[in-house]
């Protein structure tokens, strides 16, 4: 890299952590959590697949980017090249909005990574023991780079804007890049990563292709990757510059963005699953029946209430309508599983007139929690009596941590309900084995 006056002290500090960050020095709830992040969000992608229309943009990945050796994981058995999976995979693993995320960021640094990942992995023929040091790597990377940024730029951006450094980290260690090259791949992906107004997308849902920028956060970082092997130069980065606060990066090593996120136990936006869950303890406390509820109102902060979609057109939409996702909730009383944002629950006249009863108002206690929270209260009118819940923090969360029963319904729902039974816990199992191939891992979709 040429030498400036702008300076490179952070950037080298994350960097040397890129290169040195190894299982072999964290607890053992941090490696614990690692993998089954790791299973969580290749559940996502694996069922992002079959959303309604996501053939669109995988069709375009694997038409528009060459052959190679990582793998769509839609069931095709179609290899492309880094950019080229990690952009179907990328797309299709936030689809349902079922991954991971992180209060601190307010993001989902796993969809970014993981997908770069996978397939800078399959491509080296990596161990499980590889990958997860490289997506720990990345992911704690990432976290610090949406820290920075958000403080730099004052701006609420997508994860796709500080996921793409996560990405390019993760790859860069699975290729074992020197610490020119990394700083280069970092340098380009941070520069080049996309600028997602999320509250945009949030008032009107578009498609994977304007939703929180995470299969174009981790094509850029693959990108970079690429390039920089190439020869070609980064510009530095906003860790360096003097406007910057670069004291998120003083943690890595020794505290765990990772340990702090939160798993999604069913599909749409997260801000909604307190809703959701709130609900469910006041059906479950006073027997509440869907067809004898007049009027449901929703306390939560204001960013929530953006979410006011009232008749969503497709499952883009569902995912970020409040009204919806709660009206399926409550006539199912149930966990939302993928296909509640199919046409034919979208339609579904139960839920449509519940739908109409449903308002969104704001609550001072829930705004003054958030972000470190996403919180809501619920108030639901039925036969003459008026049912309210406490502010409810949702399941998942770091106040409310799944159970292992829960965690694992959640992959079964997404895996093993269309790939066969007994795969979920297969990946698990595989991915605890060190040794073990990330090719093996993926051979039920290489084929």
């Amino acid at each position: 890299m040429a030498t400036s006056s702008f300076g490179r002290e952070h950037m080298d500090r994350a960097v040397e952590y890129v290169h040195s960050e190894s299982l072999d020095e964290i607890p053992d709830e941090v490696d614990e959590a690692l993998r089954r992040r790791v299973l969580d969000q290749l559940a996502a992608v694996v069922a992002g697949h079959r959303v309604e229309r996501m053939d669109v943009s995988t069709d375009y990945a694997a038409e528009t980017y060459t052959a190679g050796e990582s793998t769509i994981l839609d069931g095709s058995g179609r290899e492309r090249c880094l950019e080229g999976a990690t952009l179907a995979n990328g797309l299709a693993g936030n689809a349902l909005d079922i991954d991971d995320g992180n209060r601190i960021a307010e993001g989902h640094p796993a969809a970014c990574v993981v997908p770069a990942a996978l397939a800078a992995a399959e491509e080296q023929d990596a161990t499980i023991r590889e990958l997860l040091d490289a997506v720990l790597a990345g992911y704690e990377v990432a976290c610090r780079t949406a820290l920075v940024l958000k403080e730099w730029t004052g701006m609420y951006n997508g994860s796709g804007s500080w996921g793409a450094v996560g990405a390019a980290a993760a790859i860069a260690r699975l290729r074992g890049y020197d610490h020119e090259t990394t700083a280069d791949a970092l340098g380009i992906a941070e520069w080049n990563a996309p600028i997602n107004p999320v509250m945009r997308s949030v008032a009107r849902p578009g498609s994977a292709m304007t939703k929180d920028g995470i299969g174009w956060g981790g094509f850029v970082g693959a990108t970079a990757a690429n390039v920089a092997r190439r020869g070609l130069n980064g510009s530095g980065m906003v860790f360096d510059d003097e406007e910057a606060d670069p004291s998120p990066l003083d943690s890595l090593g020794e505290e765990y963005f990772l340990t702090e996120s939160y798993y999604k136990p069913y599909p749409g936006c997260r801000w909604v699953h307190s809703g959701v869950d709130a609900a469910f303890e006041l059906l479950d406390e006073h027997g509440i029946d869907a067809e004898d509820i007049e009027a449901v109102r929703a306390y939560t902060h204001w960013k929530a209430m953006e979410l006011g979609t009232k008749r969503p057109a497709n499952p883009d939409e569902a995912e970020y309508s409040y009204p919806y996702m709660l009206a399926v909730a409550i006539v199912k009383n149930d966990w939302l599983t993928p296909a509640d944002f199919d046409e034919a629950m979208r339609t579904d006249e139960g839920v449509l007139d519940l739908v109409d009863k449903i308002s969104l108002h704001q609550d001072e206690e829930a705004q003054e929690l958030y972000s470190e929270k996403s919180t809501s209260r619920i108030e639901i009118d039925a036969d003459g009596e008026t049912y309210t819940s406490e502010l409810t923090s949702p399941r998942g969360s770091r106040e409310r941590p799944l159970t292992d029963d829960e965690y694992f319904k959640k992959q079964r729902v997404l895996i093993d309900d269309a790939e066969g039974e007994g795969l979920a816990e297969s990946l698990y199992d595989h991915l605890h084995d060190d040794d073990g191939s990330v090719r093996d891992l993926l051979a039920h979709w290489r084929t």
